[in-house]
């Protein structure tokens, strides 16, 4: 069980990869995307409560755990530019700009503010090719909200404090 959270964060990767790969499927895939995703989600909440819950310290994988995600993240994006959802040239310019930004301010809080969008990102097509799926993936949110309303407060407030820190810089 102490491997738990190690595997759950390593079963992002393959969210990922499938992700990934739907996107040579195209667009009928969107609602497998959306469902995806929302199991990639849900073990990123769990990966952290059972660390905690074991007294884990952080192992080599659990100290990667940001950049798992945000394979997740970036691999959505693949799929949206792949199955023609999004425009192929305004995703690359955001990745650029993200990317210039990133490496200047090395900062948690950079990538932070790119992901989120992307991360918003599927809802909001699925809103429009795929309401149904988009249904899903908002009671998920809410749910995941009411579950984890204390972590996603730190999460905030930890992004407000780097915020404010690199703007005393």
């Amino acid at each position: 069980m102490r491997k738990l959270p190690d595997l759950l964060t390593l079963s992002r990767a393959l969210v990922a990869v499938a992700i990934f790969s739907l996107g040579f499927v195209g667009e009928s895939a969107l609602e497998a995307v959306i469902l995806l995703t929302i199991l990639g989600w849900t073990t990123d909440i769990f990966d952290g409560r059972l660390a905690r819950k074991y007294h884990k310290p952080p192992t080599w994988i659990g100290e990667r755990e940001f950049i798992f995600d945000m394979v997740m993240v970036f691999s959505g994006l693949c799929y949206l530019v792949m199955s023609g959802l999004i425009n192929e040239w305004i995703a690359l310019i955001y990745i650029i700009i993200a990317a210039v930004f990133i490496a200047f301010f090395r900062s948690k809080m950079i990538t932070m503010s790119f992901a989120t969008p992307l991360v918003a990102l599927p809802l909001i097509v699925a809103s429009v090719k795929a309401p149904r799926a988009a249904l899903w993936y908002l009671i998920w949110i809410v749910g995941a909200l009411a579950l984890d309303w204390p972590r996603f407060k730190g999460v905030v407030r930890e992004f407000l404090e780097n915020a404010k820190k690199l703007a005393q810089r």
